[in-house]
């Protein structure tokens, strides 16, 4: 004779869903979590990306300035001279047709404005500091191409002047560098040396005051603040790393963890996978 096993019994309608309500509580804590930990790692990750691209800009930034600030190694820029070396040294400074260009840092000039500004604190004096002093380098051009263009009969009298002893176009090579003539030798007239001698003068003060050199007094010069500058975004790139989630999320991870077990497991025990 075979016995007949008993039909399981169904739970009321309220155990159930109560049961499955606890379950979909569980789960969904648990899940909710775990979604929240991928947007923060997401968000991070983008940070860092952020930053990095934010840091190669102000790289290739600085690798232009360097041309104006010596930034060479080894190079000692301009270094303190008395006028006498000066003027024998630097012909060149005398004459109207030298030009000086600017040129563009809009990373850098922005770079308060940043959104990951808050994330650069270490390097944000040093590059503010900098962007000071490009800035008064940039307003002393201003200043000098108004002096120099602003007299048009001095300009257009002096210039054929500097221009003398010239090669024939045939026998002409592409020139390396600036040679310019001493204005003491090119019979130029008092008030023509009047308005070099000026045009010298503030070629001077870019030089030597504003650029200046290993040597310079002013620690705000453009050598002395664009060393500093590339040696502190140097060390904070060195250092950059991903932001880790805090320590207390790995309690959470757990807590979290915990209860997705408990679910599956309160689950397999409804079914009576476990018994």
């Amino acid at each position: 004779m075979v016995e007949s096993r008993a039909m399981k019994q169904l739970p009321d309608i309220l155990t159930s869903t109560t049961f499955w309500a606890s379950i979909a509580t569980l789960g969904a804590a648990s899940g909710a979590w775990f979604t929240y930990v991928a947007a923060e790692l997401a968000s991070k990750q983008r940070t860092y990306e952020g930053i990095l691209s934010l840091i190669e800009g102000l790289e290739a930034e600085l690798d232009l300035v360097s041309a104006w600030a010596a930034g060479d190694e080894g190079n000692q820029g301009y270094l303190q001279k008395n006028r006498a070396q000066l003027t024998k040294e630097h012909t060149d400074w005398f004459n109207p047709s030298r030009s000086i260009f600017k040129f563009s840092t809009p990373t850098l000039s922005n770079l308060t404005n940043s959104p990951y500004a808050n994330y650069l604190t270490p390097i944000i004096k040093p590059l503010v500091i900098l962007n000071h002093f490009i800035r008064r380098l940039f307003d002393n051009i201003d200043r000098y191409q108004m002096f120099v263009f602003g007299d048009a009969e001095k300009y257009q009298s002096t210039l054929p002047k500097f221009a003398n002893n010239q090669p024939k176009p045939g026998l002409s090579v592409m020139p390396t560098s600036i040679v310019s003539p001493h204005p003491s030798k090119i019979g130029l007239t008092p008030d023509e040396l009047v308005y070099v001698n000026h045009i010298f003068m503030m070629n001077e003060g870019i030089h030597q005051g504003i650029i200046g050199g290993a040597d310079s007094a002013d620690e705000g010069c453009l050598y002395r603040s664009f060393r500093t500058a590339r040696a502190a975004v140097r060390k904070f790139k060195e250092e950059l790393k991903r932001e880790k989630l805090p320590r207390k999320f790995w309690l959470l991870h757990l807590v979290a963890g915990a209860m997705a077990l408990m679910a599956a497991w309160q689950v397999l025990r409804w079914f009576e996978v476990l018994r």
